[in-house]
């Protein structure tokens, strides 16, 4: 995996109900209670690209580890863990 960020799109990340639901809108997505965590990729062969998952909480233990000595280097993601895939990064969609 090249280059990648995290995110969150969640009612208190995000700052309020209002603006999750309009990023939610932006998205394409339906405004769901847990929110969503984001997985953002940029690499020779995807590209940049979104990978959305309503398991917010393993987003966030990826960000933990990702702050250890260890890092997440090598790290194989399960299959469906991500179901979600948006072209780009929420910067580059439209609203």
């Amino acid at each position: 995996m090249g280059r990648y960020e995290y995110a969150f799109a969640t009612p208190d990340d995000l700052g309020g109900l209002d603006r999750y639901r309009a990023w939610c809108a932006v998205a394409g997505l339906p405004a769901i209670n847990g929110g969503y965590g984001l997985l953002m990729v940029d690499d020779a062969f995807a590209g940049r690209v979104t990978r959305l998952t309503e398991d917010v909480e393993y987003v966030r233990t990826l960000v933990t580890a990702g702050k250890t000595n260890s890092g997440v280097g090598g790290l194989q993601i399960p299959p469906g863990v991500f179901p979600l895939v948006r072209p780009g990064w929420p910067d580059e969609w439209k609203s």
